[in-house]
């Protein structure tokens, strides 16, 4: 009787409270002993009305002449890993304790490899097993990063502290637009493909890296007495300032103005860049 052998796909344990004779039988003490059916008078005395019917609702098939166990989760009654797991989630996710709110089949449904979908959803799930997550968990290990040997591996670590400063660069720039196509829609009502997206980043970052990654005998040192200070404006004046400049070698000239209050204030600006090699002087007039 501690088994659920009940018919339906619930509630197949037989309830509590029962008399206390009956955590004691098998279910051949309900049959009768010359032939295979219900004792329908045992049946109905040790049991509630309710439990008695459905007990004798369970079909006996007289061919059937042992008893065996089977796994209800999978049609060829067999177990796999692969059912169990999901068995087991089914009562893990019931509980407040594991469940986390979201739709998460936008990460399942991504144009990815499944090994990437499937480190997308550990990294969002916190479940990957860096060092610092291992002995949360009780798992005897250093925590040093097994890359660098320096710092904590953790996940902010990996992805960004433990990467080049070009490859973090690219993963904000993609953020960056990402979260600019979603401002668009909310307030311009225009929203572009994924491919635009990833496109505008990969062509953004480029343009940005070709501006500010310049070849050091390019660069000249800067002192103190070479720093200029921003200036405010006269009250009721806006102060525009221009800046232009160049990478040999790249055909390029990239400029920028910002103009800004008496206090400071940002009020407007513009970046733009042309396929010309022009001087600085020139790219500011």
């Amino acid at each position: 009787m501690h088994d659920p052998w009940l018919r339906g796909s619930a509630n197949r344990w037989v309830p509590s409270p029962q008399p206390a004779g009956v955590y004691q039988l098998s279910v051949r003490d309900l049959l009768y002993d010359n032939y295979k059916a219900w004792n329908i008078v045992k049946v109905r005395n040790l049991f509630s009305r309710d439990v008695a019917e459905k007990i004798m609702e369970t079909p006996l098939v007289s061919s059937v002449r042992e008893d065996k166990v089977v796994w209800d989760e999978e049609r060829n009654e067999c177990y796999s890993v692969k059912s169990g797991y999901k068995l087991a989630m089914r009562y893990l996710i019931g509980s407040d304790k594991y469940h986390v709110m979201g739709n998460w089949n936008g990460i399942w449904k991504a144009q990815a490899p499944h090994k990437a979908r499937h480190l997308l959803w550990r990294l969002c799930r916190g479940c990957l097993p860096t060092r610092s997550r291992l002995l949360e968990r009780r798992v005897e290990c250093t925590l040093n990063c097994p890359v660098c040997d320096e710092e904590i591996e953790d996940e902010l670590h990996i992805f960004f502290s433990n990467e080049s400063s070009d490859t973090v660069g690219r993963v904000a720039m993609l953020l960056w637009c990402i979260w600019q196509n979603r401002n668009d829609k909310l307030w311009n009502d225009n929203v572009q493909m994924s491919r635009q997206i990833g496109r505008h980043a990969f062509g953004a970052w480029n343009d940005w890296y070709s501006v500010h990654k310049l070849q050091s005998n390019n660069v000249s040192g800067t002192t103190k007495a070479d720093v200029v200070r921003w200036e405010k404006p006269s009250l009721d004046w806006v102060k525009c300032n221009v800046d232009a400049a160049f990478v040999s070698g790249s055909g390029r000239t990239s400029m920028g103005l910002c103009f800004r209050d008496n206090s400071g204030h940002f009020i407007c600006g513009m970046t733009q860049w042309q396929q010309t090699v022009i001087s600085s002087v020139e790219g500011e007039a």
